[in-house]
């Protein structure tokens, strides 16, 4: 007989204190999807539009990725209203990778689902919306659905099924307390990411810029500079080549990390001689040469490798570290220099006859290779701190939906890592919602940019609350192309002004000339205190270059900015002529071709600060 703790009862779920109640889903909550007959056939989704189809696949982080998400007709949107999503709806997967989780906290555009996703939204009161989205990202529900697929191949989850899904339950007020505690430390971990994509975006930059041939480079090809070596597997039938302590890499194991200390399976001297494996010295750069051609990794120990690869081993004239980043860029070729028929293979031949430029000293290749790899630590410490702070929160989510820590005096942090994970959240109990933010953004550029005497505009704030989305995020979804240029109409009808006027960091006033404008008021202070401990200082110093911008100059640097994201993304190389063409394409841009500041002069110029204030 189990023996339980005081407070505790046993149920079909598990241990949970007596207090709580096991719910049905389908008494709880309605679950809706689309109708077989409306599914969408894949004409149907579209790149531009007014109303977003989500799928499985705009599933990121439990949250929706607006970026990757198609469009798709009114019609279709306005099909089946019950699906049309709303801010609180849980949406779960059903086809597929089935029980994916995505919370909707935020709508930029009207949206609606395919066929392939379940809405999930509580028909109690009592149920709080945040608490039903953990309880599907829990044990409960990764439990339920494998009882469901044990044994069998299934890639659907069926309405039938779902309903039968139990879960537990504390009061409101804790399942209200359980959901910020874990917004908490999600806010954290949110920051970390953006860090995170903000710094591979630097480092992809600044491979883009060190790695680019320069007049006194000398170009080679690999072969010259290096010894090309591919690998062998010893006979699996015979137990003596084995488990021995020489390491022995497979292509799965190459490609997430820079350096290789270890392999999953070893072999024995007997299996090394039986076989055309190699011993091969510490610093080669393995690279794989089939299935996931061109994935590679530095050895910091000697090993052997299957025939997978055509493994680097570089001469004393060159940087192995060089010729591992410059190599990452050669992906695209080696793909291209691929061939075979059962399987793609990339052959020791080809791979020897790649050219490359490289510095003819190899001191300058040491330099730029350093400077990337100090980039790369800082990035793997940004993870390493990140999925920390991942394994405390799914810790924390064990011990709070099971009900064994009940936020009575308790933490199941150190109390450095829970002053942290506050630093990053909501001091006062604020909510850190994107509105509030964008609030402070607007309260920290008024103080930075306007006064009582001289308000800052709208037309401004919009400009510089673009560049530093585009510093800090790297995306600027939230932005429409308006006449004016990269405008966000969520700022004035969404939220934030009302927000920032409500907390009193500033108020809206009309300029000289009739326009929208703002002032500081007298919590201003506050505005700017959220701003640097959200965002640093480093970026308080860097919007301050623009303080001697005019209006123009902003709108000219914002719109071919903009432009010059959409060209990249479409592969169009960037010039004035491609550029130009761009903006005559968008209906509402078009008429800026007209205007002095939109001159090849003006445009070039833009182009050259877009680069230098993002790419590098």
């Amino acid at each position: 007989m189990k023996v339980l703790k005081k407070g505790y009862k046993d149920t079909e779920v598990g241990v949970i204190p007596t207090d709580w109640q096991i719910r049905n889903i389908a008494n709880s909550c309605s679950i809706k999807a689309r109708i077989g007959w409306q599914g969408l056939t894949k004409s149907e989704y579209q790149k531009f539009g007014e109303f977003i189809l989500i799928t499985g696949t705009d599933f990121k982080n439990g949250t929706i990725c607006w970026e990757t998400c198609s469009f798709v007709s009114k019609y279709r949107y306005e099909q089946d209203r019950y699906i049309q999503v709303q801010i609180g709806d849980v949406l779960i997967t059903k086809d597929g990778t089935i029980g994916k989780v995505a919370f909707v906290n935020e709508l930029p555009y009207p949206s609606t689902l395919n066929s392939g996703v379940f809405v999930v939204r509580p028909l109690d009161k009592d149920i709080d919306k945040t608490f039903l989205s953990l309880i599907f990202k829990s044990k409960y529900f990764d439990d339920f659905l494998d009882k469901l697929i044990a044994g069998s191949t299934i890639n659907h989850l069926y309405q039938k099924d779902f309903v039968s899904f139990n879960f537990p339950i504390p009061s409101k007020q804790e399942q209200q307390a359980i959901a910020e505690t874990l917004s908490d430390i999600d806010a954290l971990i949110d920051v970390l990411n953006k860090q995170v994509e903000k710094k591979k975006n630097i480092k992809q930059g600044a491979m883009q810029e060190l790695l680019t041939p320069k007049a006194n480079w000398e170009i080679k090809k690999l072969g010259d500079v290096s010894y090309i070596v591919g690998g062998g597997t010893p006979s699996t039938f015979n137990s003596d080549f084995w488990d021995g302590e020489i390491n022995w890499f497979t292509p799965t194991e190459v490609g997430s990390h820079k350096y290789l200390f270890s392999s999953l399976r070893k072999i024995t001297e007997m299996g090394l001689r039986s076989s055309s494996a190699l011993i091969l010295p510490i610093n080669t750069i393995l690279l794989t040469s089939r299935a996931g051609i061109g994935d590679m990794g530095i050895i910091k120990t000697p090993a052997a490798t299957n025939q997978g690869f055509q493994s680097i081993i570089c001469k004393d004239m060159v940087s192995s570290e060089f010729i591992y980043y410059l190599m990452l860029t050669k992906k695209e070729e080696l793909l291209k220099n691929a061939s075979g028929s059962t399987f793609l293979e990339v052959s020791s031949k080809k791979v020897r006859n790649i050219e490359i430029s490289i510095p003819k000293s190899k001191q300058e290749q040491t330099a730029i290779a350093q400077i990337l790899t100090d980039m790369d630590n800082e990035i793997e410490q940004l993870e390493k701190k990140r999925d920390k702070y991942l394994n405390i929160k799914s810790g924390m989510m064990q011990q709070l939906l099971t009900g064994q820590v009940r936020l009575i005096n308790t933490t199941s942090c150190s109390e450095a890592e829970e002053a942290e994970i506050k630093n990053y959240s909501t001091d006062n109990k604020k909510k850190h919602s994107k509105q509030f933010e964008e609030a402070v953004i607007i309260g920290f550029l008024v103080d930075k940019f306007g006064s009582a005497a001289e308000p800052l505009s709208r037309f401004m704030y919009t400009k510089l609350s673009y560049l530093i989305h585009r510093k800090y995020d790297c995306t600027v979804v939230d932005y429409k192309k308006f006449a004016a240029g990269p405008y966000n109409p969520k700022s004035r009808y969404g939220g934030p002004e009302k927000i920032g006027k409500k907390n009193e960091y500033f108020d809206l006033v009309k300029d000289t000339k009739g326009y929208d404008a703002f002032i500081p008021q007298k919590k201003i202070q506050e505005a700017v205190d959220y701003f640097i401990q959200w965002y640093g200082a480093d970026i308080q110093k860097w919007i301050e270059e623009f303080r001697k911008c005019k209006p123009w100059d902003l709108e000219t640097l914002a719109t071919v900015d903009m432009a010059i994201n959409d060209l990249e993304e479409k592969g169009v190389k960037v010039t004035v002529s491609t550029v130009k063409t761009y903006l005559s394409s968008i209906p509402k841009w078009k008429a800026k071709l007209d205007k002095p500041h939109f001159s090849d002069v003006h445009i070039q110029r833009a182009i050259n600060e877009s680069i230098r204030l993002f790419k590098i």
